[in-house]
């Protein structure tokens, strides 16, 4: 629950960072996200949950809902692409707090640089769908 609450905080307390939370319909299923500076996770949580923190660094936090608003445990798979075409591959860690189901994945990236996010999100029993999204991110110090 520590993570939840700190992520919540990063959402309410840094909207000018990043696009803020965002979130798309895929049917029966929403998916939220945020993209945001790994610098604003506690250093206890990132290490309890085995993320790298520093400037450059951001984390990706994808949560996916069903029709019932509750969280669905979902395979994720996807990458990050620059402006120069160069790929990166996101592993994403599931994350469990109560009810809350979601992924974390770290991505690298330079000062006000651009990435395009290219996920495919496999939810139980149900075809797989794409998300796609793009953010300008900034290196923290």
């Amino acid at each position: 629950m520590k993570l939840l609450k700190s992520l919540a905080w990063v959402l309410l307390l840094a909207p000018g960072i990043g696009a803020g939370e965002q979130k798309q319909r895929f049917g029966d299923f929403e998916a939220h996200y945020v993209v945001f500076p790994s610098t604003f996770v506690q250093s206890e949580i990132a290490h309890q949950y085995g993320l790298r923190r520093g400037p450059g660094l951001a984390v990706v936090n994808v949560s996916v809902l069903d029709a019932a608003g509750k969280g669905a445990a979902c395979a994720i798979a996807g990458h990050s692409k620059n402006l120069l075409g160069q790929i990166s591959p996101l592993t994403f860690k599931e994350v469990r707090e109560g009810d809350a189901v979601y992924y974390l994945a770290e991505v690298r990236h330079a000062d006000q640089e651009v990435l395009r996010f290219s996920l495919t999100i496999t939810p139980p029993d149900a075809s797989p769908f794409d998300l796609n999204f793009q953010q300008r991110l900034y290196a923290e110090e």
